[in-house]
């Protein structure tokens, strides 16, 4: 500032010296201001003025001031900013709320959805076992029961066979050999012949019915003594093989459960 007062001083006595000193025209003695030089700031912020009084002439000079530089002049940041970016920050957290609730549901859900199908595969399973050893144990209880009257019809007819004179009619006899060959026959039907324990129960059914034929081929004759040691052994055998059979069977029942 001080610098750019000191062009317009100079100017100012000179024209005062000229105007005591000289005897021109008043045209002669006006001032006519110093060229100053283009102001360095595009925009100055303010046009102070010089007023300078010498005799009948007055001078004004009018100058540029720099700006402030315009890290002095910013202006404070303005609250519509302030908002919008405290609008920002809720809805990126509402946001991120509402994106871990649907996380955890969906989660919970996974976890829900994996537990229920295990829990059916294993219901499954142990409906599915219980159907099985259940239909087993059916299974085995019936061939118990078919075999037991197939004996007793055997025993019956064996015995009637070895009384003198036959006190038994032809009819009867031959009602107890229809149910002697029903029971039989059901049961080698209910039976597995690739299965050891179940082909045995059936040979040994086989057997006894072998041996009874043999018999009534002899009683045809008028025998009455037969070998009852040979029949023992074969009712024993199928016997044997019955409780080999349900051993078997429950073997399998608990392997399920």
């Amino acid at each position: 500032m001080r610098h750019q007062y000191q062009p317009i001083v100079l100017a100012t006595l000179l024209l005062c010296s000229g105007a005591t000193s000289a005897q021109d025209t008043p045209a002669q003695l006006e001032c006519k201001p110093l060229r100053q030089p283009p102001p360095r700031t595009v925009t100055p912020v303010a046009h102070p003025e010089v007023n300078v009084v010498c005799g009948a002439n007055s001078i004004t000079q009018t100058f540029a001031t720099q700006p402030l530089p315009s890290d002095l002049t910013t202006s404070p940041p303005k609250r519509q900013d302030d908002s919008s970016s405290s609008y920002m920050t809720a809805l990126i957290s509402g946001a991120a709320g509402v994106l871990g609730a649907f996380a955890g549901a969906f989660a919970s859900f996974l976890v829900a959805r994996t537990k229920a199908k295990s829990d059916l595969e294993l219901e499954t399973k142990r409906l599915s076992a219980n159907i099985i050893a259940a239909e087993r144990l059916r299974w085995l209880q019936d061939i118990r029961q078919r075999l037991s009257i197939l004996f007793q019809q055997l025993d019956l007819q064996y015995n009637v066979l070895k009384r003198p004179n036959g006190t038994a009619s032809q009819q009867q006899i031959d009602d107890m050999s229809s149910e002697i060959m029903a029971q039989c026959n059901m049961i080698t039907l209910m039976l597995n012949p690739n299965k050891p324990d179940q082909a045995a129960l059936r040979n040994a059914l086989q057997n006894s019915l072998v041996f009874m034929l043999s018999i009534f081929q002899q009683a045809s004759t008028g025998a009455r003594a037969f070998n009852d040691a040979q029949y023992t052994a074969y009712k024993q055998a199928a016997f044997d093989a019955m409780t080999g059979l349900g051993v078997e069977t429950w073997k399998q029942v608990k392997s399920l459960a």
